[in-house]
């Protein structure tokens, strides 16, 4: 069997070294703001769902860190 490289995440590389570990909590708390911004802003149903399923797709698919 081939080894698989493991996975890199997108926001990863731009987070600070102590914050890394909590990879999956700066996503979820990315998109919550960008849900905010659209339910109160934008005012459109369907936008503010796409918005909500590619948070959780964004916070399933981006790996944390290595903790210290």
């Amino acid at each position: 069997m081939s080894r698989h490289a493991k996975p890199v995440g997108l926001i990863l590389p731009l987070l600070p070294k102590r914050v890394q570990p909590y990879a999956k909590a700066a996503v979820a708390l990315l998109g919550a703001l960008a849900g905010l911004a659209v339910m109160y802003g934008i005012d459109e149903p369907r936008i503010a769902t796409a918005v909500q399923v590619l948070t959780a797709l964004g916070v399933y698919v981006q790996p944390n860190g290595e903790s210290e």
